[in-house]
């Protein structure tokens, strides 16, 4: 019982002496410290209430030094505990779902960048396939272009959801991201709001 008391004197005084420090952690964070305090300080009381001096140092040096290594693993910048939101999707893929990135060589010499659906993935037709053989069709048909109006990432994400939406495809952290939201709700296929259901 009186290490208990012990580990919550302990705990008050962290508390007082980091109150700045504290107000930042995480509630992870925080109960991992009082585990380990209960861990640290009932083991070391139990083998030195059984008057095993050594074995309660050597106890308490390898609990520390695994503790604070997961603690360190758990708790650190970028780690699942840290508390700092991730963005998500981590990365945004260069095409919609299953469309190959395709370099169209236009009229003028220049080169556009582009997607091309290789296995007939558009929902609605609207983006013909890519033929395997001959030569590169001329028609926007069969192209998706990644060119936009704006460079905003924001109204450059808007734009290229309304054009995959159009198109019948989806996209992986555009068209079910924040991007595609209207007042009405999300837009993208499957998503609810003025976009509806998948014909699936």
């Amino acid at each position: 019982m009186s290490s208990i008391f012990l580990i919550i004197v302990i705990v008050v005084l962290l508390a007082v002496i980091f109150g700045g420090y504290f107000s930042n952690l995480n509630g992870y964070l925080i109960t991992y410290i009082i585990f380990s305090l209960f861990v640290l300080g009932g083991g070391v009381s139990k083998f030195i209430g059984a008057g095993q001096t050594t074995t309660a140092v050597i106890f308490g040096i390898g609990a520390f030094a695994i503790l604070v290594m997961f603690g360190l693993k758990w708790f650190s910048s970028g780690s699942a505990f840290s508390g700092t939101p991730v963005s998500w999707p981590p990365t945004i893929n260069t095409c919609p779902d299953y469309l190959v990135n395709y370099p169209r060589q236009m009229q003028d010499g220049t080169t556009q960048n582009s997607c091309i659906d290789l296995i007939g993935i558009s929902k609605n037709g609207s983006l013909k396939v890519f033929p395997k053989d001959g030569p590169a069709p001329t028609a926007d048909d069969y192209y998706f272009s990644l060119a936009t109006q704006s460079s905003d990432p924001t109204a450059k994400n808007q734009e290229l959801c309304q054009r995959a939406i159009t198109a019948g495809l989806t996209w992986e952290g555009i068209t079910n991201g924040e991007s595609c939201m209207s007042s009405s709700g999300p837009v993208a296929p499957g998503g609810g709001g003025s976009g509806g259901c998948p014909s699936q």
